[in-house]
C-alpha cells in the first residue's frame, strides 16, 4: 500500500500559502497589502474514492475543516472512526473552511488518502487531488508551510544611544524572539545595512513591542538589529534562519579567485529568496513577481534542477481565472508567464504539471489577446503598466519590446498545444506578427529595432533589441547588424540593474562575446564583494559611495540588498562557460565549454537526472556524466557521452 499523504483540490495549495505571502508586506511600521488581485482558496471542496474493501474495517478523516463523511448510506462526523462494511465502497467527503484552505488525510488499515482520490469543487469536473509537497503524519497541518529552522546568533553586540546594535554577520531571514522585561517598551529597527538599523526613523521594517505582545516576532530580513529603549540592554534576543531544504546541484570555480566567492555570494542570495514562491527581494516586496521569477526559473534550473518551487510560483501567479487584468498589472509579465510554462516544460516534459496549469494558461492567453489592437499589438489599456526596465525607453503607442514578448507567448503556445494534442491557432498569430514587427520597428537606416514608431523619435535602446536577439527573431544579416548597431554600441544608454544586465550578458554570449560577459561578472559583482556585500544588491553603482548605495524609490534604505535576480552568474557560468544546456526535454543535454579568459576551471551542473562534472585546464577539458543522453561538443563535432566514462577533449 502506497503511503498516507495530505490531499487537497489541485491549486489550492499554493493559492493559500501566496494569499498570505501577499499580505504579509510591511513597511515603516505599516502593513503594505498586495496591489494587484490576489486568488483565494475556495471555501469549500469534495474528495471521492470508490473501493473494495476485503473485510470490515474503519477509517478517520483528519481534517482541520468541518464537514461530513458519507459511508455506508448515512453520514459521519470527520475526526471520528467511520465503519465501512466488506465489498464495493464508495467514500465522499464534503467540507468547508473558512479560514484557511480545505484538506484532509486517512491513514489506516482499510484505506488512505492519497493522488488516486478526487477532488471537486462542484462548478467543475472532479479532478485527482494533490498532494505534494506532502505532508505524512496526521499531526501535519498543510496550512503551515514546511520551512527548516536553524539557530543564528549575533556576531557582535555593540551599546549604542539608547540600545542595543546586534550584527548577525550577513544577510538572514528568519523570526526573532525577544524577552521584554515587564512593563516596558522596546522599538525594534531591522537593517540590510549598519545604516538603516540605526535610523529607526527611516529604516524599512521597525515595530515597537510590549512584555504583552509576547516574544515571538514574524519572520524578517536582516542582518543588524538595534533594541532601543528603557531597559533595551536587559531584553534577550534570539533569532533563527528561515529556509527550504532544498541542496545545490552545481558549483563553479576558476582560476579568477574572486569567481568562487561571487558564486557564493549568489547562490546565497537565491537561497534566502527560494521560499514558498521564488521572491523578488526578502526585506521590501517579498512579493511574487512574474518577471524576477522567469529569470529565477532559468537559474533554479541550473542551481537546483528541481521543479517544486517553479511549479508551486507558476500556479500562484496563474491564480484562478477569470482575468481582469495582467499578472502584477503588467503587460510582459503576463507573456513572461507563458513563455515561462513553455520553457519549463521543454525542460522537464513534466505532462502532469502542464496538465493541471493548462486551462489556466489558455484563460490568460485569451485575456492577452483579448487586450490587443486591431493588427494584432500588445497596447497599453486601462490599467496596464507597460514596465520593460527602469532604464530609458520610449513607450508610446505600441513598443517593439512588447511585440516581441508577445511573438514569443505566440510560439510558447503554439509548441504547449502541440503537446497536449489540441489545435494549433498559435503559429499564425506569430508569423503574422513578426511580419508586422519587422515592418514597422525596423530602422535599415540605424540597423536596429526602434521602440515606437509613432512618436516619431525611432530611438534605438538595448532592451528590445537583446530580446529580438535572444528570442531569435532576427538571424543572419539583421542579427550581426543588431548586435554591432545596439548590443555592442558605445552610444546607447547603459543597463545598470543585475535585471536587465542578465539578458544581456546572455545575449552577448549567445553572440560569441563571452569574455564580455566574463568581465562583466568580475567587475559588476566583485563590485559588491568589495562593498562588503553578504548577498546580492538590486542595483550596484560603482559611481556611489558608503550609504548612497542603499537608496532607491525615494527612500534611504529603499534598495533591496539581497535580491534574486542578482544570481545571474549562475545562469552564465553554468550554461555559457561549462556549456552544459538542455537540448530536448526529459533529459537530453549538451556539454560545449566555452573558457573564453579563464585559463582553467571546474564546474558541476545537473544534467537531465543526474550531474555532469568539467574540468577544464587550458587547452584540455574532460567531462564525466552520471547520466546517458548528453553529446560534447568541441566545435567541431558530437560525441555521444556514455554514464560514467571519463572523456577528455582538447579545445581549439
Amino acid at each position: 500500500m502506497n503511503k498516507a499523504k495530505w490531499i487537497w483540490y489541485p491549486g489550492e495549495f499554493e493559492i493559500y500559502h501566496h494569499m498570505l505571502l501577499s499580505f504579509r508586506r510591511q513597511e515603516m511600521g505599516c502593513d503594505y497589502p498586495c496591489c494587484w488581485h490576489i486568488s483565494t482558496p475556495e471555501a469549500s471542496v469534495k474528495f471521492h474514492k470508490r473501493f473494495n474493501l476485503q473485510k470490515d474495517g474503519s477509517f478517520t478523516v483528519v481534517t482541520r475543516a468541518k464537514g461530513m463523511v458519507r459511508c455506508g448510506g448515512r453520514l459521519w462526523r470527520v475526526n471520528e472512526p467511520v465503519d465501512a462494511k466488506a465489498g464495493d465502497c464508495d467514500v465522499t467527503v464534503e467540507l468547508f473552511d473558512l479560514n484557511g484552505f480545505v484538506s484532509m488525510f486517512i491513514d489506516s488499515e482499510i484505506l488512505i488518502t492519497d493522488e488516486s482520490w478526487t477532488a471537486e469543487i462542484y462548478d467543475a469536473s472532479p479532478v485527482a487531488a494533490a498532494c505534494s509537497p506532502e505532508f505524512y503524519s496526521p499531526k501535519d497541518d498543510p496550512a503551515v508551510f514546511p520551512f527548516a529552522y536553524s539557530d543564528i546568533s549575533p556576531v557582535s553586540k555593540e551599546n549604542i544611544p539608547n540600545g542595543i546594535l546586534y550584527d548577525f554577520g550577513q544577510e538572514q531571514f528568519g523570526p526573532v524572539k525577544i524577552s521584554v522585561p515587564e512593563g516596558n517598551k522596546l522599538t525594534l529597527v531591522y537593517g540590510e545595512s549598519r545604516e538603516e538599523a540605526l535610523d529607526p526613523e527611516n529604516a524599512i521594517i521597525r515595530e515597537t513591542v510590549t512584555s504583552a505582545d509576547g516574544p515571538e516576532r514574524p519572520a524578517r530580513a536582516f542582518r543588524y538589529i538595534s533594541v532601543l529603549g528603557e531597559n533595551a540592554g536587559k531584553a534577550g534576543i534570539e533569532a533563527k534562519y528561515e529556509y527550504l531544504p532544498i541542496e545545490d546541484r552545481a558549483s563553479f570555480s576558476a582560476d579568477d579567485p574572486n569567481i568562487e566567492k561571487i558564486w557564493a555570494l549568489c547562490s546565497r542570495t537565491f537561497h534566502l529568496n527560494t521560499r514558498e514562491f521564488f521572491l523578488d527581494g526578502i526585506k521590501r516586496d517579498r512579493w511574487v513577481w512574474s518577471g524576477d521569477a522567469y529569470q529565477s526559473f532559468m537559474i533554479a534550473r541550473y542551481l537546483y534542477n528541481d521543479p517544486s518551487v517553479t511549479e508551486r510560483t507558476i500556479t500562484a501567479l496563474l491564480g484562478k481565472p477569470p482575468y481582469r487584468r495582467h499578472i502584477n498589472t503588467i503587460n510582459d509579465y503576463s507573456a513572461y508567464l507563458i513563455i515561462s510554462v513553455y520553457e519549463h516544460f521543454e525542460a522537464t516534459l513534466r505532462m502532469g504539471f502542464l496538465k493541471t496549469v493548462w486551462r489556466n494558461v489558455k484563460e490568460l492567453y485569451s485575456f492577452i489577446v483579448s487586450r490587443l489592437d486591431e493588427s494584432g499589438r500588445s497596447v497599453r489599456r486601462d490599467g496596464d503598466w507597460i514596465f520593460v526596465d527602469w532604464g530609458v525607453l520610449d513607450k508610446d503607442g505600441p513598443i517593439c519590446f512588447e511585440q516581441i514578448v508577445l511573438w514569443k507567448a505566440h510560439l510558447a503556445m503554439a509548441a504547449l498545444s502541440k503537446a497536449m494534442g489540441e489545435e494549433d491557432v498559435y503559429t499564425k498569430r506569430a508569423d503574422e506578427l513578426k511580419e508586422l514587427i519587422l515592418r514597422e520597428f525596423w530602422d535599415e537606416e540605424k540597423g536596429a529595432f526602434i521602440d515606437s514608431f509613432t512618436s516619431g523619435k525611432r530611438f534605438v535602446t538595448r532592451q528590445t533589441n537583446i530580446f529580438a536577439v535572444l528570442y531569435g527573431l532576427v538571424d543572419g544579416e539583421k542579427k550581426n547588424s543588431v548586435i554591432k548597431n545596439a548590443l555592442l554600441s558605445p552610444s546607447l544608454p547603459e543597463i545598470t540593474t543585475p535585471y536587465f544586465k542578465l539578458y544581456e550578458l546572455m545575449a552577448l554570449c549567445e553572440t560569441g562575446q563571452i569574455e564580455a560577459a566574463q568581465d562583466y561578472i568580475s567587475s559588476y559583482w566583485g563590485g559588491m564583494l568589495k562593498e562588503g556585500a553578504t548577498s546580492v544588491w538590486e542595483a550596484y553603482d560603482p559611481e556611489q559611495h558608503g550609504a548612497e548605495h542603499y537608496a532607491m524609490y525615494g527612500s534611504p534604505y529603499g534598495k533591496s540588498l539581497c535580491h534574486a535576480w542578482g544570481s545571474g552568474p549562475i545562469l552564465l557560468l553554468c550554461r555559457y562557460v561549462a556549456g552544459v544546456s538542455q537540448t530536448n526535454g526529459g533529459g537530453a543535454f549538451r556539454v560545449a565549454p566555452n573558457p573564453g579568459k579563464y585559463d582553467s576551471f571546474s564546474a558541476r551542473v545537473p544534467a537531465g537526472e543526474g550531474e555532469v562534472e568539467i574540468s577544464y585546464k587550458k587547452p584540455f577539458v574532460s567531462v564525466r556524466a552520471t547520466v546517458s543522453g548528453g553529446t560534447f561538443f568541441d566545435g567541431k563535432k558530437e560525441t555521444p557521452l556514455e554514464a560514467g566514462k571519463l572523456y577528455s577533449f582538447e579545445l581549439p
